[in-house]
């Protein structure tokens, strides 16, 4: 018998229950996403895991993917496949996980949010309204308040951050449609005066974005009518 030892580091995809060895805390924080009748993922799994295999014993599966057309890849892919488990000829470890997202879905909405629960952020907000202008109106308004239920519990009960402006944006769009608030518009000049304290464009717009958010203000920065955004500071 020869046995091989292959260990993996980096992305991963695990069990749920794998997973939660490593962070038992972020168990009740899952139950409640449940118990509002919601369901969830967990996704971006960063770990350790270790896996010894007897080659000769163990059924491999050749698979061949055609080019991604999205992509516009001019080649396929083949990738080699085997079933691990926790008895011979395959054994799996898992050493460690050290991070992780949970992506939330909403009524029928897959995916609406996605959150890290160690930095308590939320990282992405799918753009309901941006669907297929073939989507019956009363469908996307439904989806649009399935997803604006779930940013709500998180900011307002949960205590989670919006982490950028693009997700800023994103909830000024639900907060607007289902608030109705207050809101105005604000016109600014800027003059370079020390060019070497001027931080860059992004970096420009995400501290601008997070000096209101702090005071209870949701920014969106109005885009470019061009094909790209035109940008004043490189």
């Amino acid at each position: 018998m020869s046995i091989t030892r292959i260990r993996f580091k980096g992305d991963l995809r695990l069990a749920e229950s794998d997973v939660l060895r490593f962070h038992p805390q972020v168990k009740e924080f899952l139950e409640e996403i449940r118990s509002k009748g919601w369901s969830y993922s967990l996704t971006d799994i960063v770990g350790e895991a270790e896996v010894e295999i007897d080659p000769e014993r163990l059924t491999f599966t050749l698979h061949y993917y055609p080019p991604r057309i999205d992509v516009l890849e001019e080649e396929g892919k083949y990738t080699v496949e085997a079933e691990v488990g926790t008895e011979p000829p395959s054994v799996i470890r898992i050493l460690r996980v050290e991070s992780f997202k949970v992506e939330i879905s909403a009524g029928k909405y897959i995916g609406a949010v996605k959150v890290d629960p160690f930095a308590k952020t939320v990282e992405h907000i799918a753009s309901v309204l941006g669907w297929s202008i073939l989507e019956r109106e009363k469908k996307r308004l439904a989806d649009a308040r399935a997803v604006y239920e779930v940013v709500k519990w998180l900011v307002e009960e949960k205590g989670f951050r919006l982490s950028n402006r693009w997700v800023v944006e994103e909830y000024k769009e639900l907060v607007d449609m289902f608030e109705k608030p207050y809101r105005f518009e604000l016109k600014l000049e800027l003059t370079v005066k020390d060019e070497s304290k001027v931080p860059s464009w992004e970096d420009l717009l995400r501290d601008f974005c997070e000096f209101f958010l702090e005071r209870g203000l949701l920014v969106k920065v109005p885009r470019s009518r061009g094909l790209f955004l035109r940008k004043p500071i490189p």
